[in-house]
């Protein structure tokens, strides 16, 4: 199974109470969000903000990624791309919550410009 990676921001507090997750939009990356954090920071001082770059790179975008391909019949394309992409990500936050012990202290986010 793919491994998720992608830019992490540090507490301003110095040490990590809350775990902030950003998930990017088709044709993104981790970069892309990860500046939330630091607008939010002053809100969440105890959150460690991760924002990782989806499994795939994207087929629209050269320098971004997908979470699964959106050339695809749209409804049914994206319920399919949704399973195979949920145990990719469930992967990664439980590594992250084996690591931090921050799983009760979770919230995910995502943004995206509009689909296709």
């Amino acid at each position: 199974m793919t491994k998720l990676s992608g830019p992490m921001l540090p507490p301003r507090s110095g040490t990590a109470r809350q775990l902030v997750v950003l998930l990017h939009g088709y044709g993104a990356d981790g970069s892309d969000l990860i500046d939330l954090g630091r607008h939010w920071r002053t809100l969440l001082p105890d959150a460690l903000f991760v924002a990782p770059n989806a499994p795939r790179r994207c087929g629209g975008s050269p320098f971004g990624y997908e979470w699964f391909p959106l050339e695809v019949d749209r409804i049914a394309g994206r319920i399919e791309g949704a399973r195979q992409a949920a145990p990719v990500l469930a992967e990664f936050l439980a590594d992250l919550w084996a690591q931090s012990g921050l799983g009760r202290r979770t919230r995910c986010s995502s943004a995206s410009r509009r689909a296709p």
